[in-house]
């Protein structure tokens, strides 16, 4: 039995909140504060398991209370409750640094209530239980060859042929959802300065929070992150972040590789970027010159991408499941075989230095 903390002002939103929370299969106990000293005061009486916070409340945001909830309980898993807006998506960007797990984005209007139900729904039930959902029609493959455990050879290095194939590289490919922003700001900050590898990233998140998401970390690296515009060539040394509500691909024209942003697309897995559309066209376009990496997130997006690379002799990367926030993608990357090492993030920020 879990224990859920409800924040919000909003007696109506925490009706909403607690109606979705009773699709889930088992009891829990569920405790509402009508503003944040309400849950210090309970967090600090009980032991919660996941906290809903708003951010707009009294006396203090819920940017602020997150880490108050996290100094009493670094356990205490957080999501967000988001508005849709820039400005919102900058308040979100700093609640998952400060130590959110995730958002979720508030309804703008009547009609968005269910959707908003079935989506807390979901993300809830993979959050308190790292339940594993499967696709669609998917199915779940032996795994390949023996995974590279690097936490078994740390005093031995990084395996050689790691690094060799890293350096063939002319591309890195990142797909990543829950948890992500976070760790992207940890290996973009942590990058040698001549690191000069293009690097292409598909990071689940609607359309306002991915152009926040490049000026923050930008900001924070250093470096040229952007959010990818269609038809620009691909030049090193620059990080582009997918933008959302549209498919990153690349092509290569003459010689040259270029970016393609695909909005007739469908959605592919329920997303949209999705980690399966820029994995796919990289290992189409730059074949066994390129390294893919899946890192954390909720279900199987990129899974099948990151297999068509390693088949094409791609460097594939999947993160460990002891430094994910879900342990999702990855996962499902690794029981098809399509990771051919599985390393933490710290051991990922070591191999891209070393190459």
């Amino acid at each position: 039995m879990k224990r859920i903390l409800i924040v919000d002002d909003s007696e109506l939103m925490c009706e909403v909140i607690k109606g979705a929370l009773r699709g889930l299969e088992e009891d829990n106990i569920v405790f509402v504060a009508s503003n944040p000293l309400v849950a210090i005061r309970k967090a600090r009486l009980f032991n919660i398991d996941l906290a809903l916070i708003d951010y707009e409340m009294p006396y203090m945001n819920g940017v602020s209370l997150i880490s108050y909830l996290k100094e009493m309980n670094p356990l205490t898993k957080i999501v967000m409750v988001s508005a849709y807006t820039e400005p919102g998506a900058q308040i979100t960007l700093e609640a998952l640094a400060k130590g959110a797990i995730d958002y979720i984005l508030k309804p703008s209007d009547n009609k968005e209530f269910e959707g908003f139900k079935k989506d807390l729904l979901e993300k809830v039930r993979w959050i308190l239980t790292e339940k594993e959902f499967s696709c669609k029609k998917s199915t779940r493959e032996k795994a390949g060859p023996k995974i590279s455990s690097y936490l078994e050879c740390v005093k031995a290095g990084i395996p050689n042929y790691l690094v060799d194939k890293l350096r063939e590289s002319k591309v890195i490919a990142i797909g990543i959802s829950t948890g992500g922003p976070p760790v992207l700001e940890k290996i973009f900050t942590n990058l040698k300065k001549d690191f000069s590898i293009p690097i292409l990233v598909v990071q689940h998140m609607p359309p306002a929070f991915t152009k926040a998401l490049a000026q923050r970390l930008c900001k924070l690296s250093q470096r040229q992150v952007k959010e990818a515009e269609d038809r620009e060539r691909v030049e090193n040394g620059v990080i582009y972040i997918a933008k959302g509500g549209v498919h990153l691909a690349v092509e290569k024209i003459l010689g040259k590789y270029y970016i393609r942003l695909l909005e007739n697309v469908e959605k592919v897995n329920s997303h949209k970027p999705s980690c399966d559309i820029l994995f796919s066209s990289v290992a189409e376009w730059y074949g066994k010159n390129a390294t893919g990496i899946i890192m954390t997130g909720m279900g199987c997006d990129g899974a099948n991408g990151l297999l068509e690379m390693k088949n094409q002799g791609a460097l594939t990367i999947a993160q460990s499941k002891e430094s994910c926030a879900v342990f999702g993608m990855p996962r499902v990357a690794i029981e098809k075989g399509a990771a051919e090492a599985v390393l933490s993030v710290e051991e990922i920020i070591r191999l891209l230095n070393e190459a």
